[in-house]
């Protein structure tokens, strides 16, 4: 319980608000922020449901297991599909989701091996050319 709640306090837990507040443009961000909250609540309600249930059929590890499975599928699902927002306008924004979402979970997948060959096993390789060129 301890583990899950170090890696979902700073990370699942508050990101996606934080996401959603910044990354919709001004004339839908109510409706944007309306709907991740309600996509919350619906998990919330479906994990609140599906717990005892999974508790009785697997044991408690058996349950977290399960849980934990889909948090590697969601952990996934940000890899490839969530660009990266940090220190941008909303100007800026505009260009980073106009990229293509299978051009940008490709980028994603090749970032990824970059970074394991670069902070894992040391290698030393030439810095990864950006997906999309920042207008002035």
């Amino acid at each position: 319980m301890y583990l899950f709640e170090v890696f979902y306090s700073p990370g699942e837990g508050p990101v996606p608000f934080t996401y959603s507040a910044e990354a919709f443009p001004l004339h839908i961000r109510e409706v944007g922020m309306s709907w991740a909250t309600a996509v919350t609540w619906c998990f919330n309600f479906i994990l609140s449901f599906t717990w005892p249930h999974l508790m009785t059929a697997f044991k408690v590890q058996g349950a977290f297991g399960w849980y934990a499975a889909w948090c590697l599928v969601g952990w996934v699902a940000v890899l490839l599909f969530l660009p990266e927002t940090k220190e941008l306008t909303l100007e800026e924004l505009d260009q980073v989701f106009s990229v293509p979402t299978w051009k940008h979970a490709r980028y994603q997948l090749k970032a990824f091996s970059w970074q394991v060959r670069t902070t894992i096993f040391r290698q030393k390789l030439e810095p990864m050319k950006p997906l999309w060129e920042l207008e002035n």
